[in-house]
């Protein structure tokens, strides 16, 4: 089927000015040129698919057909990408159906484009919403139209990213089975709740690391789930291996939930001196700069370590990682040690529990593996989940709150699957099957 349209533009400019060529284009967007024709080229086809049923208007012998066009046109408006649009769509009858039969009547465009449902913004509209509330809040994502574009309301934007989001965890679960990732980064937040029996939610997301290529991907996004919950799930789909590498802070349920005799610990490095800080100061037994120098030896034990690592890993020089493994894990038992002295049990015990986890990432590289030594993969997660989600004044029900850090947090880290997800939606594998030609004739000044 080929539809053409012939477009009359005049444009009238007076020589004696000079005008930017922004003013131009934006007096040529202003035109809602594109969605005049898209409106006249739905006309244009609802015509033809009259025509292909009832014959051209008023020609002899159309009374005899069993399809007569009727006498009802209806107005449809709907808005998309390319504006506001009003489309008059022309009712079939089919005659050899009883009267009172509600398929009697029918729009044969509607067999050709779907003007999904009774929506009045389109797809692509509330794509494009959904996709600017990822980083802006719902009603500045509303006024974001800009007069040839209108945006859907706050209340709108939010029901679309609900059902954005869930269609999102649906089209991930898919493909997360199998995936065996080997390094797992959990962490959790809070986001103030404006649901009745609780006053904040935990948020609760899981990445893979890919050290190799460099990339990472969401495992899973919860709110008010348990660890081991998530954990299990993950294991039952495979989608991380039996002997992972779990990398994280010192939050104790995160822990053991993922940990298991084969999977082992990696304790996020930044945080060593902040809680060895907070355990000298509760054990209270030191002063300000004895603390401050105990602090920052074990931060330059470590410091050391993972520089060493670094410098002697690419080359297998496994003698001098070893030798470094074993000074390090003396020095911070000797600091374990001289804290007991010191009556600070705390602190002692942190250390030295912590000892094994510390040294994870440096074992590994042993074995010619790399490990992260920090979380800062998914720290930086939830540095987009407080941006989005956890101003003041933000309050959140489960549900949206599940559905916007979904959406958000896969557009962060799989923006290839946070893509095929929308192309999906959009259903713009369809492009393939449209022609289009253009052609812009100049004459005598007139366009």
């Amino acid at each position: 089927m080929q539809i053409t349209l012939t477009i009359h533009l005049v444009l009238s400019i007076d020589p004696t000015e000079q005008y930017p060529l922004a003013a131009v284009a934006e007096f040529l967007t202003d035109q809602n040129i594109e969605s005049t024709l898209l409106e006249s080229l739905i006309e244009s086809l609802n015509e033809h698919l009259v025509e292909a049923y009832c014959g051209e208007k008023h020609a002899h012998g159309n009374g005899n057909e069993r399809f007569q066009r009727s006498a009802t046109t209806t107005t449809r408006s709907a808005v998309t990408t390319a504006g506001e649009h009003e489309f008059t769509l022309d009712y079939v009858e089919d005659t050899a159906l009883g009267q009172n039969d509600e398929t009697s009547h029918f729009r044969p465009i509607e067999d050709l484009i779907d003007f999904d449902g009774k929506k009045r913004y389109q797809q692509d509209i509330s794509a494009q919403a959904v996709d600017l509330a990822t980083t802006l809040s719902y009603r500045d994502a509303a006024s974001h139209g800009d007069g040839f574009e209108k945006m859907p309301s706050p209340d709108t934007i939010q029901r679309r990213v609900t059902q954005c989001g869930r269609n999102l965890t649906e089209f991930l679960s898919t493909r997360l089975p199998g995936t065996e990732a080997d390094t797992v980064i959990p962490d959790g937040t809070k986001c103030y709740s404006q649901d009745d029996d609780r006053d904040y939610h935990d948020v609760q997301v899981t990445l893979a690391e890919d050290t190799d290529e460099e990339t990472r991907s969401v495992l899973d996004v919860s709110v008010n789930a348990d660890w081991d919950e998530i954990a299990s799930s993950l294991e039952a789909m495979e989608a991380i291996t039996d002997d992972a590498r779990v990398v994280s802070d010192a939050e104790t349920r995160l822990i053991t939930a993922f940990r298991t005799d084969t999977r082992k610990h990696q304790l996020d490095l930044c945080h060593v001196p902040r809680t060895l800080s907070y355990k000298l100061w509760d054990d209270g037994s030191l002063s300000l700069d004895d603390r401050t120098e105990i602090v920052s030896e074990v931060a330059g034990e470590l410091s050391h370590l993972k520089n060493s690592v670094e410098k002697h890993r690419p080359e297998k020089e496994r003698s001098a990682i070893r030798e470094r493994i074993a000074r390090t894990k003396e020095r911070i038992e000797k600091t374990a040690w001289q804290l007991e002295q010191f009556s600070s049990p705390k602190a002692a015990e942190y250390l030295r529990s912590g000892i094994p986890s510390m040294m994870t990432f440096a074992e590994d590289a042993l074995e010619g593996f790399e490990v992260p030594w920090t979380s800062n993969p998914v720290e930086r997660a939830m540095g987009e989940v407080a941006k989005r989600c956890k101003r003041d004044w933000m309050q959140w029900t489960e549900e949206g709150l599940e559905a916007l850090l979904q959406l958000n947090l896969v557009k962060y880290a799989n923006p290839d699957q946070y893509r095929q997800f929308f192309d999906g939606l959009l259903q713009r594998s369809t492009h393939r099957k449209i022609r289009c030609t253009v052609s812009v004739t100049a004459t005598g000044g007139e366009v």
